[in-house]
């Protein structure tokens, strides 16, 4: 009892002195008030301009099509971007993949790997149902663009290709070459953006780095944050979709059998999303993401967050309480998106389906997340079936050149702001490049907050002008001062 004693207070001491460290540390890591002034500004005259610019773009419909598809509507956008944008346009070299943009800026040193900026012309759909302004109006009003392609992502695209315009307008060249990509049928993972990496490898191009759609800067990324936060994506989840069969013998549905196909697979579907069956695991991007943010948090939270080392497994326990996208931060995830059976309310189906989207976490591959499900189906003699499956990306390298570098243009533009490297829960099209670069960078330098945020894909999607106007200085900056 004696032993037991002094190891229970020296386990106790042991707890008081790490907590002290914990809670020294939280002090100490907090952010003072920048006096830095921010390296660029823009004029009310050029605000309207880049709104009306983008305007113009969102009145285009460019709802994605397959490859091999009409592809009119988009080489129509590209007609107005020619007007908003002559000096790209007439002064680099531009090649047509079947709608598909690139342009070449040919920089003074050859030697040097080029740089990429990239975005997608293409739209997700949208009726008139909900929208305050119609979705293709491009209506600017109080200082907001509205419109399907306002932030998703036509402002990316407008702002690359307004940052360059200006800097051809100055007469300012490359330190090395910068390509401009858009595809045309991102929204779908249609291929367009294939075709661009494949010209960067039949040319033996490797490039320094991509810039695409994905992070951005956002506000109260996590609880406890007051400022914004730009938030560079270096890694993205991986997706897949399976589905999963149940048969039967069927039967008119007056006199039903037990386990039928829809029973089965409802009986599956409520274990998934009960249970979460995949690994949770606090992976080093995560652990990044949280130590950069840690130190612009109220206290309690710059407490938990910035001592992982002491609260991971409090923190993996409270994680998936918080929200979807903490439990996302974690793990794998699992959503039943579609479902079908019989074709009549009084027919017992002979065979039903459920179709999953998963979207695979670094730490648990798709082939593995695919399989944890197969042998819960199996329980309820469900077949399964995989559509589409594909692992998380590669991680960027955030003490390498290009990510600093993205760090020190974010300080030097937005001496307010968090800069954090982001775990994206999402696809883009940038990962694609992956054989041509070691620095798949997903950002948006443009200000979302959380309305705007929720309004991607859905109804009243919108951008600040201010944030516009933001964005493209941002890549001028950006443009040059790379070397």
């Amino acid at each position: 009892m004696k032993y037991f004693l002094i190891f229970l207070a020296a386990a106790v001491a042991v707890l008081v002195i790490l907590l002290l460290i914990a809670v020294i540390r939280a002090v100490r890591m907090k952010v003072k008030p920048s006096d830095r002034k921010p390296a660029i500004h823009y004029t009310p005259e050029e605000e309207a301009k880049y709104a009306s610019m983008l305007s113009e773009m969102i009145k285009v419909p460019t709802v994605s099509v397959p490859e091999g598809g009409d592809k009119s509507i988009f080489y129509e956008l590209q007609d107005v971007m020619k007007e908003l944008f002559p000096l790209v346009f007439s002064k680099l070299e531009k090649t047509d993949l079947n709608g598909n943009m690139l342009f070449r800026w040919p920089g003074r040193n050859p030697e040097l790997k080029p740089i990429l900026l990239m975005g997608h012309q293409d739209v997700v759909p949208a009726s008139n149902k909900n929208w305050k302004h119609g979705p293709f109006s491009g209506d600017i009003e109080d200082g907001i663009v509205h419109g399907r392609g306002a932030m998703d992502c036509k402002c990316t695209v407008m702002a690359e290709f307004a940052a360059v315009e200006e800097l051809l307008e100055e007469g300012f060249v490359p330190e090395r070459d910068v390509y401009l990509s858009s595809s045309t049928n991102e929204e779908i993972s249609g291929g367009g953006v294939e075709v661009a990496v494949k010209y960067f490898q039949d040319k033996g191009i490797r490039l320094e780095s991509v810039m695409d759609e994905g992070g951005a800067i956002v506000s109260e990324m996590l609880p406890g944050m007051s400022t914004w936060a730009a938030a560079v994506g270096i890694v993205e989840k991986g997706t897949s979709h399976i589905k999963f069969i149940a048969k039967g013998a069927g039967g008119h549905s007056s006199a039903p059998p037990n386990d039928t196909p829809i029973a089965r697979l409802s009986a599956f579907v409520c274990e998934v999303e009960k249970k979460k069956p995949f690994k949770k695991e606090f992976t080093e991007p995560v652990r990044k993401m949280f130590d950069s943010i840690a130190p612009y948090l109220s206290f309690p939270f710059r407490l938990l967050m910035g001592n992982v080392w002491l609260f991971k497994p409090l923190l993996i326990a409270l994680m998936p309480m918080v929200s979807p996208m903490a439990l996302a931060f974690l793990a794998t995830t699992c959503v039943f998106t579609m479902s079908g059976g019989s074709d009549a309310p009084n027919v017992i189906p002979d065979e039903a389906y459920v179709i999953a989207n998963i979207r695979p976490s670094i730490q648990q591959n798709a082939e593995e997340s695919i399989e944890i499900l197969k042998k819960i189906a199996a329980k309820y003699d469900l077949e399964a079936e995989v559509i589409y499956a594909s692992s998380a990306s590669g991680v960027v390298n955030t003490d390498g050149e290009e990510f600093r570098y993205i760090g020190e243009c974010v300080k030097e533009c937005f001496p307010e702001y968090c800069f954090t490297p982001y775990y994206m829960c999402g696809g883009t099209d940038c990962r694609n490049f992956e054989p041509v670069t070691d620095n798949c960078m997903r950002f948006t330098p443009i200000r979302m907050n959380k309305q705007q945020i929720a309004a991607m894909h859905a109804p009243n999607e919108n951008i600040g002008t201010d944030a516009l106007a933001e964005g493209v200085k941002f890549y001028k900056y950006y443009i040059k001062n790379h070397k």
